[in-house]
């Protein structure tokens, strides 16, 4: 009986392929490895993307620590295990610097998981310095303040961002953020 029933699957598939030919199959096949594009036409590339690292005074864990570049040329030690992202941000605000007009200290707007990540990372790292990476290349280091209460969900980050930067910070916040946290009936 299970003999009959697996030689009628295999006669059905063979009679399949002869009927719609190898073109066919080759597309479908093909189709069903390429990634699928968004509704847009394209698939949405995050761009001025945070991450925000330990900075490592004595590398000694290997696999675990990378050396970057700074802009000066100098090198630093950081653990590879990101502490904080853009998947957090669910927005910037721009707050013009007296001292330098021309550049930007930075608000993070935080979702409520960022909210407790950046809570547990300003008391880790009270007195130590975090370092900032965007889209992979480091910016700065500084170190985290806490939140002020447990309703706020705002956190400064005080360095003199250029223009540019901030104003792409900014502008790509709120897409990031929903590319990173996509809602879930978007998955179907």
């Amino acid at each position: 009986m299970a003999v009959k029933k697996t030689l009628r699957l295999f006669a059905a598939a063979a009679a399949l392929l002869a009927v719609t030919g190898c073109e066919t199959l080759n597309e479908a096949w093909e189709e069903a490895l390429t990634p699928s594009k968004s509704t847009f036409g394209e698939e949405y590339q995050p761009k001025y993307v945070i991450a925000l690292y330990q900075v490592v005074k004595y590398p000694r864990a290997g696999d675990l620590e990378a050396e970057i570049s700074t802009f000066d040329g100098k090198k630093l030690w950081i653990n590879t295990n990101q502490f904080f992202s853009s998947k957090q941000v669910k927005d910037i605000k721009l707050l013009p610097r007296a001292d330098r007009p021309d550049c930007y200290d930075i608000a993070l707007q935080l979702d409520e998981r960022g909210s407790r990540i950046w809570t547990m990372m300003s008391l880790q790292f009270r007195d130590e310095p975090v370092a900032m990476m965007i889209d992979k290349y480091f910016q700065c280091t500084f170190n985290p303040q806490p939140l002020d209460s447990d309703e706020e969900s705002w956190v400064v980050i005080k360095y003199p961002f250029d223009q540019v930067t901030a104003h792409g910070l900014q502008k790509y916040a709120k897409q990031n953020y929903k590319h990173f946290n996509p809602s879930p009936t978007s998955l179907f």
